[in-house]
Parts: C-alpha cells; sequence; structure tokens
C-alpha cells in the first residue's frame, strides 16, 4: 500500500476520486489526499502520523479497524478545529496476504448529501420506469435520524453508538431494548442510516397500536375482495413496503401470541402472503425490534414466542435509563434548549448552573422524553431569559419539590412541618390532621386493589381462562393483564 501512495502517478489518480484517506492498523494517518484536505481544512502535515480520533471525532476507522468489518452510511463528523464535515462515507479495513488486518481505507461514497440526493432521485427514476416501484410516496419512508442525533458522551452511551455502527453494518435482525423515553428509535433509525440499506424505505410500525384484527392485513396485505371495506385493487402491506430497506417493529413485547408464527414465518421465508392471494410474494426486510420491556422475561411468562425472540435476539443493543448515565444530562439540556429557544424566538438563551445541579439529582423515570418535556415546560412558563430552579419546580408535583424520588420522605415532611408551625400544640394538630389523611388514602389504595382483583378474576371466569380476551374486556393490554396477575398472586 505503502509504493501505491508514493507513486505519482497513482496519487494524482487518488486525488481525482473524491475523499481519500489511509490509515495505518494503529489508527494513525498515513495518507490523505488532496480533497480530503480541502474538505477538512487540514494540511497532510498536520495530519499525518495522528490518530483518527484525535483528528475527526466520530470517524469509524477505529471501529473498521477493531472489527474488520466494512462501514458505510451516512456520516457527520467534526475535527479538531470544530468545523463540521457531512457525506456518506466509506470504511475499508486493508488484508495482508496472511489476512491480518494492516489498516484502514476511507472513501467518500457521496462527498455531500446534495450529491447522494441526486443519486437518489434519479435511483429512484429508474426503478420506477421499471415498475418497481407503484406507490411513489412509499419509496419516501426514509430514516429521519443519524448517529450524531444520539446525544451522550457517557461511557454506556459511547458504546451504543459503537453498537450501532456493527448493527448498521450486517442485514442481521436487531433487538433494542430500554425504559420508555430512552430513544430506543432514534438509534433504530441510525442503524438504517449507517447500512447499505439507508438508500431504500425504512418503514415502522407500532404494534402496541395497531388492532388485532387488523394486525395480519397491516404486515402482509390483502388481496381485492378479501374483506367487506377493502381497498380496491388490494393492498400492500409494510412487508412489502419495506422491500430492500428497514421495518422497524416499536414496542414489540405488545404483538399478540396469533400474530407471533406468521411475523417469525416472514423472517424466516423471506417471502409472504396477502391475505386472500394464492401465491407468495419474496420479500428482503431487515428487521429492527424494540422493546421497553425486556423479552427474555416475557417468554418464561410465556407472553412471547422463543423461537421468534431467538429470530430477532441476534444483535441486542441495551439502552441504559438517564439515571445510569447522569453525565449526559447537561449535553442533552444544551440541544433541548437550543430547541425551544429557537422555538421561543430567542427570548431563553441559558440556563443557570444551579438549575443544571438540581435537574442532574433526580431520577428522571421518564428519561429522556421526561427531560425534554421539563425544558419544553420551563421554556414556556419563564419570564427571564435563563431558565432557573423555580422555573423547573413551579410545575412540579409536591412531593417532587420535597423529594428526589416520587415517594415523599416522611422525617422530612415533618421535619419542614415543624419548621413552619413551631413546636406547639398547632403542630401537633397539623400533624394529627396529616396522619388522618394518611391513613384514608391507604384505605382508598386498599379498596382500589380490591376492586381491580375482583374484576381480573371475574374477566377470566367469564372468559373462560382466556387471556386474550379477559384483557380486552377488561380494556387493558396482555401485558398488563399479566402485570396483574403477578401482582394479586393470581394462578
Amino acid at each position: 500500500m505503502d509504493n501505491f501512495i508514493n507513486n505519482d502517478f497513482f496519487r494524482n489518480i487518488l486525488n481525482q476520486a473524491g475523499i481519500v484517506a489511509y490509515l495505518d492498523r494503529a489508527g494513525r494517518y498515513v495518507y490523505v489526499n488532496k480533497p480530503w484536505q480541502i474538505a477538512t481544512g487540514m494540511p497532510e502535515s498536520n495530519v499525518l502520523g495522528r490518530s483518527a480520533e484525535e483528528v475527526i471525532r466520530g470517524s469509524a476507522a477505529l471501529l473498521s479497524i477493531r472489527t474488520g468489518k466494512v462501514i458505510s452510511g451516512e456520516m457527520f463528523m467534526r475535527t479538531n478545529a470544530g468545523r463540521e464535515l457531512q457525506g456518506i462515507m466509506k470504511y475499508t479495513p486493508i488484508k495482508d496476504s496472511d489476512n491480518e488486518i494492516t489498516g484502514c481505507l476511507v472513501t467518500s461514497i457521496f462527498s455531500d448529501m446534495d450529491e447522494a440526493q441526486a443519486f437518489n432521485e434519479r435511483f429512484e427514476h429508474i426503478m420506477e420506469e421499471f415498475g418497481y416501484i407503484s406507490d411513489h410516496s412509499d419509496f419516501s419512508g426514509m430514516a429521519k435520524y443519524k448517529i450524531n442525533d444520539i446525544i451522550g458522551n457517557s461511557p454506556e452511551m459511547q458504546r451504543v453508538r459503537e453498537q450501532i455502527y456493527i448493527a448498521g453494518s450486517t442485514n442481521a435482525s436487531c433487538l433494542i431494548e430500554g425504559e420508555t423515553g430512552t430513544g430506543k428509535e432514534l438509534v433504530a433509525h441510525a442503524i438504517h442510516n449507517c447500512s447499505r440499506r439507508s438508500l431504500f424505505p425504512f418503514i415502522r410500525v407500532n404494534c402496541s397500536a395497531i388492532p388485532e384484527n387488523l394486525m395480519e392485513s397491516e404486515f402482509f396485505g390483502y388481496e381485492e375482495g378479501s374483506f367487506t371495506g377493502g381497498v380496491k385493487g388490494g393492498r400492500a402491506g409494510k412487508f412489502e413496503k419495506a422491500h430492500l430497506g428497514s421495518m422497524f417493529l416499536d414496542e414489540i413485547n405488545a404483538m399478540d401470541l396469533s400474530m407471533q408464527p406468521k411475523l417469525l414465518r416472514a423472517l424466516q421465508e423471506k417471502e409472504i402472503e396477502r391475505i386472500g392471494g394464492v401465491e407468495s410474494v419474496p420479500v428482503d426486510v431487515r428487521v429492527i425490534a424494540a422493546s421497553n420491556m425486556p423479552l427474555d422475561y416475557l417468554v418464561e411468562k410465556g407472553v412471547f414466542r422463543r423461537d421468534l425472540y431467538y429470530r430477532l435476539n441476534i444483535i441486542t443493543i441495551k439502552i441504559p435509563p438517564l439515571r445510569q448515565r447522569k453525565e449526559d444530562i447537561y449535553p442533552l439540556l444544551q440541544l433541548f434548549l437550543q430547541r425551544y429557544h429557537d422555538e421561543a424566538n430567542g427570548y431563553v438563551s441559558d440556563i443557570s448552573s444551579g438549575a443544571v445541579e438540581y435537574l442532574c439529582e433526580k431520577d428522571w423515570p421518564g428519561n429522556v422524553r421526561e427531560l425534554q418535556n421539563a425544558v419544553e415546560r420551563a421554556v414556556a412558563g419563564t419570564g427571564s431569559n435563563i431558565l432557573t430552579v423555580d422555573d423547573f419546580r413551579k410545575f412540579e408535583p409536591e412531593q417532587e419539590i420535597f423529594g428526589k424520588s416520587y415517594i415523599m420522605n416522611t422525617a422530612f415532611l415533618q421535619e419542614n412541618e415543624n419548621i413552619k408551625y413551631g413546636n406547639t400544640e398547632e403542630a401537633e394538630e397539623k400533624e394529627a390532621v396529616s396522619e388522618e389523611k394518611r391513613e384514608r388514602v391507604e384505605s382508598l389504595s386498599e379498596v382500589k386493589n380490591r376492586n381491580e382483583r375482583e374484576a381480573v378474576i371475574n374477566a377470566l371466569k367469564q372468559c373462560g381462562g382466556n387471556r386474550s380476551r379477559a384483557a380486552r374486556m377488561l380494556d387493558i393490554s396482555r401485558t398488563m393483564l399479566y402485570k396483574k396477575l403477578e401482582k394479586y398472586n393470581i394462578k
């Protein structure tokens, strides 16, 4: 490779081949061509011998060298001087005759997004001419978020980004697990955009939002006349629309048991059959699933098929909750503040250090989504251009003001009650009234639990023990029913 790079003839060719760089096995720059230097604003004298991460934050070169995988997709990077680069890059590990990795070749698939969009339009036009795409709108279902939309400098989030690159380099099914509000959908979008399928559709399906009786037609489509109210000429399902691209199955833990074997067959056989159809339709779809509950737990409870779980669980990305990576709160605050700063016509421009400290002490059970909502409320309700602790506290429930968690600290409240009223008979009377209220709340809670338990038992009896029918009768999801059975120890 060194002889190739040092040859003037080939260097002239490389200077006309778009952005090109080569790094050794340690991830240090050995060669950068002139287009690379122009794009980054850095001459080769300032780059050669330095590591990829030292020069360009977000480079996937080291990951390609370490894994031995080709990584391609849309990359948004920043040089050490703060200059933003935007383009679609490809990282190719280079091997010697002994199959040992000796370095990484970095090349541009497209030097900028305008070039990529022009290619996309030409490609779409060609596909339409050959009759591949019958509905132009289906092709526009593209992923919105990229790897740089995933904010966080914690080791946990750095690992998530590394896993996204790895997942993007394969066609294997991927399972994303994490609590509600952690950003599972952003990760799914980023995986698609880092993959070779990024120019093809990204179809999203919320499994908890589709009624059970419509789920099969949504996934697999139907032929004309299959049922009353169907569209004339039939309709393609999600699988057909996602052909050659990716399908994101959000909240797959809520998928009905009756639908799970049909999904499994589509994944295994790579073909589907429309409702009312007689012919199988081949589909090439990469499935990315997300669950806000551990699927292995649902498998043990008998509400999720083990074989489907293993089919989806080829690559697993677990997103940690915000309370386990509090160093990410500040960069997230900066992102949301900028977003709502723009919406507030630039009126709110900063957040006080006290407010940052206050927010970092909270547990955020709703994770990133809850933090985002808190910033939006504070911006909407403030009368200042700097957000303070009071801006965040004014809309919170009373128990959140007194403590860090949703469970009130009784000793703390009693102490503050005495401060407010003094150690007098009046304070004791207030304390007695407060105790009566607490007892009354507890008794109401017991009544609620007893009635709920009886309702669950009655529904199961009326449905002959059929849990799916019982859940529909109670107007709750099947997953929620299983939680109630466990909570009330109903066998």
